[in-house]
């Protein structure tokens, strides 16, 4: 059946095509994620709209938001973020995409509520021209 699979996917089936990250794009993504969640906490805009992809998803609790959606809660105050720490980083490259899952320990404030708790969160960054964007984000409460 990959026959069926577009060159790209059977290129990831192939082991032997197994493409070994350099430290330094395990160190550029663990960078990114770093400007992105002081970013977040900053309510720096410029930054967030830097790293987040045009077609970025951010999928959490309350409902889901797209790029211009989250960045526009930031800019207008109804999303504040009073505590986040990101621990337990684990960076995972597969060629032109990357998984980051992480920890994450967060006070936030959306539309007035505090939502607080600890958090398991993964993020999908893709390579496009050149550049590491990040694409989607899943944030799970854990109990």
């Amino acid at each position: 059946m990959l026959s069926s699979l577009s060159p790209e996917v059977e290129q990831l089936s192939d082991p032997s095509q197994a493409y070994q990250p350099t430290i330094e794009v395990e160190q550029h993504l663990r960078q990114l994620n770093d400007e992105w969640v002081k970013a977040v906490v900053r309510r720096d805009t410029e930054t967030l709209d830097r790293i987040m992809a045009d077609d970025f998803l951010f999928t959490y609790p309350l409902e889901g938001d797209d790029k211009a959606q989250f960045i526009a809660d930031v800019t207008s105050g109804d999303l504040k973020v009073e505590h986040l720490t990101r621990e337990q980083l684990s960076v995972r490259v597969f060629g032109s995409a990357a998984v980051v899952s992480a920890r994450d320990s967060a006070t936030w404030l959306y539309h007035g509520r505090e939502i607080s708790g600890q958090y398991r969160v993964i993020l999908v960054y893709l390579k496009r021209a050149d550049r590491w964007q990040l694409c989607a984000l899943q944030a799970c409460p854990m109990q």
